[in-house]
């Protein structure tokens, strides 16, 4: 896994061009609850992992028109090795997978 994946490293209007959106977005989505960026004063830091999370909201919302409740739904559902399509190899470095993964 890489060591800077969950490391805030995107402000916010770097993140909406990586995700080809606005940044009132992602501020929509922070507020709905879908997203809880990092804070460093008043600024939002997104990190590796949180992109690869609003690219899969982004697919749901604008690619199969699931509505933000719908979001919320599935994404309490499923694993974030799933989203991301660890390979196997990542997968046994992952200590959230061997908690969550066999069950």
């Amino acid at each position: 896994m890489e060591e800077n994946y969950k490391e805030p490293l995107y402000p916010i209007a770097i993140a909406a061009k990586l995700l080809k959106v606005c940044p009132a977005t992602l501020r929509i989505w922070e507020k709905k609850g879908l997203i809880k960026p990092n804070r460093i004063g008043r600024n939002r830091f997104y990190s590796r992992c949180d992109i690869d999370r609003l690219e899969h909201i982004k697919e749901l919302i604008q690619g199969k028109h699931v509505n933000i409740e719908g979001v919320k739904q599935i994404l309490s559902t499923i694993r974030c090795w799933e989203i991301k399509k660890c390979k196997l190899k990542e997968r046994d470095a992952c200590p959230v997978y061997h908690k969550y993964g066999s069950t």
